[in-house]
């Protein structure tokens, strides 16, 4: 006996050795009831454990707004190893706690209603799924870093497209190493079409569900181009395989990040143009530069992410609007435009950037910490008094770049300042802040940033644009100086109807009282249609008065406002004759071209 002793405690130090995973099963049987069915099991328990708590996340990465994920958890149940069913509790709208009874093993099965493809989240139909595990998979705190599997059960002859890692000699069975990365990487499940390409030596798949109307090879070429130019800026690809996921469907827009993929949703009435092909090829460089900016070098109120309530940040400014002001330079630089194409669009930019009153109102820095707040405000409201984190964050950003080159004597730019972020911020390490943004600016420059950051990002001075841009030897110039009347108010058409949807603060309308919503009828008697206020309104003497009649509710009600000449104006952007060698060399690595391609509007 004495020596099985030690084989007895040998056999069992090393049954408790065996590392413990959380197992996760899909399942969909009967996809047209939108319904996904989810097992969910963790072996060996920890000793003495009396109960166990389970969560739904309440938001999903790369959408900063809480949602009601639990609202469609339509069944629930929880049982022992042994089958035997244990009691459980809700204690809060997305936790369930489960009474363990002295079970070591806890099994849990639930049922979920999917139909938000549009939120790209979770949806189910005849025709495919789409999940982010966010919006499907619960979790235990206490569990939360164990490794993960996850088996899939497709419905018919569908499969499964997703960044997840395959589990060898098993068909829809996958591994993470985390529930964290588990839920960072979205799964299509139906009849998609699976492309794989080999960029940089890692493989690449192209899916696409729907009727995306353009060639596959064309795609993967332009999708090359887009990893290559990311891959020269960052230094190196943070992934060992990517997926890039196309979802064509009715109301699709938009996309979102992922640890090693991205989402693009395409409404199919779109499809087929030159400019949809242009703006899908934005919004991939938009969502692949992610990769990096957010996914791997993230703020410090997202690393780790807590899925339970909101995540405060200040950086949001640059999570985002850097990404919007990268993304289309990193075009600019791959060729996908010429010099003067990417400086239309800035101008454009500038513009936008004049125009919006919040922008005077609300800082970069109140804006990210206030995101969550931003999905409930309306346009209007967001329109003239918050600003704008993607277009003002992409305009901050524009003038970091130059005035960091400009200051270092072009030896540094703010694409140095990211990789010395990255650097030193890797994923996992808790993140940055402002300040740590502030300090790595300052001592690339050589001295101070401390004017930069309180003006723009703390402040809301005005961004001046000629002296920016003078910088790289370009000149800002108006297009458009003819004085025309200015009403204030953007009408859209609803059934036929002039309806309102944005006054300008501190326009004419907006002095006269004029609201969201108001249904214009008439201007000096004469019917005012959707898309026909401005010609109505042009033809008119400067400082005139008109009579608007409109309904707001059912009262019909009338105004007299006295035109003004709007503010903004539209611009464009053109080379300085003689420029500095200093600006000369500015603009030639800022934009990856030579001074003589000509940017002359």
């Amino acid at each position: 006996m004495r020596k099985l002793v030690p084989l007895f405690v040998l056999l069992a130090a090393s049954s408790n050795a065996q590392p413990r995973e959380v197992a996760y099963e899909l399942g969909m049987p009967e996809p047209w009831t939108h319904v996904l069915q989810v097992d969910l099991r963790i072996a060996r328990l920890s000793q003495g454990e009396r109960e166990i708590e389970l969560a739904l996340p309440v938001w999903r990465s790369g959408r900063y707004q809480v949602f009601d994920f639990s609202s469609g958890i339509i069944r629930f149940e929880a049982s022992g190893g042994s089958g035997k069913p244990l009691c459980w509790k809700k204690t809060t709208k997305s936790t369930w706690q489960v009474n363990l009874d002295g079970a070591r093993e806890l099994r849990v099965n639930y049922a979920v209603y999917a139909k938000e493809f549009e939120l790209r989240t979770r949806g189910l139909d005849a025709e495919h799924a789409f999940v982010d595990g966010s919006a499907l998979f619960m979790y235990s705190e206490r569990y939360r870093h164990l490794p993960v599997s996850l088996k899939v059960r497709p419905y018919g002859s569908w499969h499964v497209t997703t960044g997840l890692d395959s589990i060898p000699g098993e068909r829809f069975r996958y591994h993470a190493p985390t529930y964290d990365h588990l839920i960072d990487c979205p799964l299509e499940i139906g009849e998609q079409v699976d492309h794989e390409i080999v960029i940089e030596g890692i493989p690449h798949v192209v899916s696409v569900f729907g009727p995306l109307s353009c060639d596959m090879d064309s795609l993967a070429r332009d999708i090359g181009r887009i990893v290559r130019a990311n891959r020269q800026f960052w230094g190196s690809l943070p992934y060992k395989r990517y997926v890039f996921l196309f979802e064509v469907i009715p109301g699709g827009g938009g996309g979102t990040e992922h640890l090693n993929s991205a989402v693009m949703q395409v409404s199919p009435p779109a499809r087929g143009s030159t400019r949809h092909w242009g703006e899908l090829i934005g919004l991939i460089s938009h969502e692949y530069f992610h990769t990096w900016n957010v996914k791997q070098l993230r703020p410090r109120g997202m690393d780790p992410y807590d899925w339970m309530k909101e995540v405060y940040f200040r950086e949001l400014w640059l999570a985002e609007g850097g990404t919007s002001y990268f993304h289309g330079l990193l075009l600019r630089r791959a060729g996908f435009s010429t010099p003067r194409q990417y400086l239309e669009g800035l101008a454009s930019g500038i513009a936008n950037d004049l125009e919006r009153p919040g922008n005077t109102v609300e800082s970069l820095s109140e804006s990210s910490y206030d995101a969550w707040l931003q999905g409930r405000l309306n346009p209007e409201v967001m329109f003239n008094y918050k600003t704008d984190i993607y277009g003002r964050g992409a305009s901050v950003c524009a003038l970091l770049d130059l005035e960091i080159r400009n200051r270092s004597r072009n030896r540094h730019s703010l694409d140095d300042v990211l990789r010395l972020l990255l650097r030193r911020f890797p994923l996992g390490s808790g993140g940055y802040t402002v300040e740590d943004l502030k300090k790595a600016a300052a001592e690339l420059v050589g001295g101070s940033v401390e004017d930069l950051f309180a003006a723009y990002v703390f402040g809301v001075q005005p961004i001046p644009w000629e002296q920016l841009l003078s910088h790289a030897g370009l000149r800002l110039l108006p297009v458009d100086t003819t004085r025309r009347p200015w009403l204030g108010a953007e009408v859209g058409d609803e059934g036929g109807r002039a309806v309102v949807y944005r006054v300008v603060a501190g326009s004419p309308a907006s002095r006269a009282g004029l609201v969201n919503g108001d249904e214009l009828l008439a201007i000096d008697g004469e019917r005012v249609q959707a898309g026909g206020l401005r010609s109505l309104i042009q033809g008119r003497p400067l400082s005139s008065t008109v009579h608007v009649t409109y309904f707001r509710g059912a009262k019909l009600k009338g105004a007299d406002i006295t035109l003004s000449m709007p503010a903004p104006q539209r611009y464009a952007i053109g080379q300085v004759g003689s420029p500095t060698p200093l600006q000369r060399s500015i603009y030639e690595s800022w934009l990856g071209a030579s001074w003589d391609e000509a940017a002359h509007p």
